[in-house]
């Protein structure tokens, strides 16, 4: 998958995607970038059994990526450059990684067992599948999924934040890391904000700055009155002490027949002697 942002909130999606379709490896090597050095990233791979590993400086043929570059720099860069859309690049990005996968490689010509492509070499690998739900628990603590609602608004504790217009009903994964939330669908980013989270209590503090991105996803629909940024307001937040306390109902006796009580006891004993 091909990302247009370089920071974590986009990194998790993909690792998260990764380890669910190939498996937990035994190791993750990465470069020195200051997203493979989060807290959140390096946590998630540690309580997964994954050893991060940094190439050495100024060594970047440490990492197979590295020799990746060239290659796409040949049979993929003409045709991106050419498209006019981020989704286009992203169609034309899975397409060079597709022929590269299933194309023959010169370094595989003398293999005794005939498999000449890297998805032949490689396809079949897989690292441990590991524990689904833990997974999802470790993820869960810095994602959500939300359904959007008519006006384009998901709900998340006490705020409403503004995802897209039009993915009305539809699940999107919200995404908090390293003082930032954004919402996604489809590995898309939508829209991203500047948050306060308190890990402790799994609460969200604080929803600001906030920045949308334009999808294909955004409803044809155009608006009937153009807001600018002042008078549309991305993010809504409820106070606590609006929820209504819960109140209990207690039972109230009901007299009988106009009696008190006492009254009623003592008619009832009165019955007894006779």
């Amino acid at each position: 998958m091909a990302s247009e942002h370089q920071d974590l909130p986009a990194l998790l999606p993909l690792l998260y995607a990764a380890l669910s379709t190939y498996g937990c490896p035994e190791g993750s090597v990465s470069d020195h970038g200051a997203v493979f050095r989060a807290g959140d990233y390096v946590a998630i791979l540690k309580a997964l059994a994954i050893e991060p590993t940094s190439i050495e400086l100024r060594k970047p043929w440490q990492n197979l990526i590295e020799a990746q570059f060239k290659v796409q720099l040949r049979l993929a860069d003409f045709q991106c450059e050419r498209a006019q859309t981020f989704e286009e690049i992203q169609t034309r990005h899975a397409a060079f990684v597709e022929t590269f996968n299933t194309t023959g490689h010169w370094a595989h010509q003398e293999r005794t067992d005939h498999r000449r492509t890297p998805a032949e070499v490689l396809g079949w690998v897989r690292g441990r599948p590991g524990d689904l739900e833990h997974r999802r628990r470790l993820f869960g603590q810095v994602q959500f999924l939300r359904t959007v609602n008519l006006y384009g608004f998901i709900s998340i504790q006490r705020f409403y934040i503004y995802a897209e217009a039009g993915l009305s009903r539809q699940r999107v994964s919200i995404w908090v890391a390293e003082g930032q939330l954004h919402s996604a669908h489809r590995e898309t980013l939508l829209a991203q904000y500047r948050c306060a989270y308190d890990r402790r209590q799994h609460r969200l503090r604080e929803v600001s700055q906030p920045t949308l991105y334009q999808t294909v996803f955004a409803s044809p629909q155009l608006e009937l009155i153009e807001l600018d940024d002042a008078q549309w307001i991305k993010v809504q937040q409820r106070s606590w002490s609006q929820r209504t306390p819960q109140q209990t109902s207690r039972g109230e006796q009901l007299l009988f027949a106009g009696f008190e009580i006492s009254a009623l006891i003592l008619l009832c004993i009165q019955a007894a002697r006779w």
